[in-house]
């Protein structure tokens, strides 16, 4: 076992920067813990880098426990959980970068960030992350780790510690240095063929979407910004039919020109099945929309309803086009 850097019980709340609705220590399942609710809880002056951090995690109802690390402030870090509720499902494992104080999840889904996993409720687990470079692993107790292959969050420093949504309890946190990833599979997002990859975003400038082709407008703006206008202007080289293919998060409005060509909304619904979690991804939607030759624009109106994040992914999939520069709206 690697020496390790930091060790804390977590029972002495006077260790802890706590920034959430509640942190108490209390006795659970036979140990000595911190019972965290809705928030954060950091180890102070203890900036790292390629570190490997692991807690024991516990939660006697539906939660979404898990560790924070990278964190340049309380509103900006990269952040996994493993949900017990969700256990055998395939987001028991979910990477969750958080930006200007927004979960992202719905916009950061599917294999290369979440993973199936056995979590257990009403008993101690075992949660891990190790981070290197640009890439991170994370694992629940003895099983396959999901590896993230990029890491949303550009920043290579910052500080660790605990996150939940709804109760959960913490206990013997420890970092230690990561020499080496596990060893795992690891799937790269792909970026959609004719996708639409930089917008001009009205008041703000040009904006670029992830690797995943999807624009995360959480990366560019504040919590408190509940709606955009984005716009793309591309020149079609015939007169012929365009295929659209979109997905969003979470109230869109699409016009070609002066036209309204699309409007949808995309929310959580519930754990029933994939499509009901509110995800953007390529080809929701599919459009056919005849243009002429010469200069269009795409101008898409998006709104934000709930906090799992909001953004959108466009491509065009046959038509002959070619995008004009996203500096002008």
């Amino acid at each position: 076992m690697p020496i390790p850097l930091y060790e804390n019980s977590l029972t002495d709340l006077g260790d802890l920067l706590v920034h959430a609705s509640d942190a108490e220590v209390i006795s659970w399942k036979g140990r000595k813990a911190l019972r965290l609710v809705d928030g954060l809880a950091v180890i102070p002056d203890l900036e790292v880098s390629d570190v490997s951090v692991e807690v024991q995690i516990g939660a006697d109802g539906p939660a979404y426990p898990g560790i924070a690390f990278r964190l340049s402030d309380v509103m900006n870090y990269e952040l996994v959980y493993a949900p017990p509720h969700c256990s055998g499902l395939w987001d028991a494992l979910q990477y969750d970068p958080i930006f200007h104080g927004s979960n992202s999840w719905q916009l950061y889904h599917g294999r290369p960030y979440q993973k199936e996993a056995t979590v257990p409720m009403e008993e101690w687990f075992r949660l891990r992350v190790d981070v290197k470079g640009d890439q991170a692993a994370f694992t629940a107790g003895d099983q396959r780790p999901l590896v993230v292959g990029r890491l949303a969050h550009r920043g290579k420093t910052g500080l660790v510690g605990i996150w939940t949504f709804r109760p959960a309890y913490f206990c013997d946190f420890r970092v230690s240095r990561c020499e080496k990833l596990p060893e795992s599979e690891c799937h790269d997002p792909v970026e959609p063929k004719g996708v639409v990859s930089e917008w001009f975003l009205e008041g703000f400038g040009t904006v670029k979407c992830e690797p995943s082709g999807i624009l995360n407008l959480n990366r560019y703006l504040h919590i408190s910004r509940q709606e955009v206008r984005l716009t793309r202007q591309f020149e079609a080289l015939s007169d012929e039919d365009l295929e659209l293919a979109l997905g969003f998060s979470d109230e869109l409005s699409l016009q070609l020109d002066d036209e309204v060509i699309f409007t949808g909304e995309n929310t959580f619904i519930g754990f029933g099945n994939y499509q009901e979690r509110g995800y953007a991804y390529p080809e929701m939607h599919s459009i056919i929309q005849r243009v002429t030759r010469g200069t269009h624009r795409l101008t898409a109106t998006l709104k934000v309803t709930e906090g799992f994040g909001w953004g959108m992914v466009l491509s065009i999939q046959e038509g002959r086009v070619r995008f004009l520069p996203a500096r002008v709206g």
